[in-house]
This record gives C-alpha cells, structure tokens and sequence, in this order.
C-alpha cells in the first residue's frame, strides 16, 4: 500500500490522506469490508498525528466510503462509482472547488473538487471530479 503526503504542499495533511485512502479504495486496493491501516499504523509509517488520521477518516465518513467502530477501527462501506461523461465540440469544463450545497448534493464533503461542464447549448452539469471521467465524442 503506497500512500504518500506532501508535508510542505499548503494543503492540509488530513485532505491529503484521506485522498490517498479514497485512491486505495477506488483502486481496489482497500475492498469493501477491509479495515482502512489504523492511526497508529500510519503515524508510524507516515509520520502523522492521530488528529490527521482522525480527521482524514471523518472526511471519508461524510462522503459515505468508510464507517468507523469505536475501538475497533474503520472500516470500507463503499467504493465511488465512476461516471463516463461525454464531452461534444463546444463543451468546456472547469475544475472548482464546490459550494456547500453541492457538496451535500453530491456528498463529497470537502475533499473532492468538482468539474463544472458547460455545454456548447450553454447548460451547466456539476459532477463529482473524484469519480467523473470525461470521453470525447
């Protein structure tokens, strides 16, 4: 399992690994059912606090991917579903950071970006930039 932080990027350590989980899990490498490695595990690894580690998992408990059981651990519940997005001659797309109520509509909390499509017709679709891949027609 290869998880790695940038510890002089500016963005804060907890988004960073809880990233990185959600890769492990998308990736198959942490299936539904596995226990996510514990605070201690990667605070030796890693080199993190156990307030990293707990916020980390609180972001991946918001966007629906892990449940936790007190003295026990975390736990995956879910894996994303990728979503294939055809992109037309004229689309355009931007990668933002979502507002509040799309996060709850797409339950990302605040680790994942969005990509706003702006199609050639000029109407707007908001996908989750974690699970979204855009094809060309």
């Amino acid at each position: 399992m290869n998880i790695q932080l940038q510890f002089d990027s500016g963005e804060p350590l907890y988004l960073q690994l809880a990233r990185e989980i959600r890769k492990l899990i998308i990736e198959g490498q942490l299936p539904v059912g596995t226990q996510v490695p514990t605070g201690r595990e990667l605070g030796a690894t890693l080199g993190i606090s156990r307030q990293t580690y707990t916020e980390a998992i609180a972001e991946l408990r918001r966007a629906g991917l892990v449940s936790t059981r007190r003295g026990v651990g975390a736990f995956v519940m879910a894996v994303p579903q990728s979503c294939v997005i055809p992109l037309r001659r004229g689309d355009r797309i931007l990668s933002r950071i979502p507002t509040q109520e799309e996060r709850d509509r797409l339950a990302t909390g605040y680790l994942t970006w969005v990509l706003e499509i702006t199609r050639a017709d000029g109407t707007t679709e908001v996908h989750s930039a974690a699970v979204t891949v855009c094809e060309a027609e």
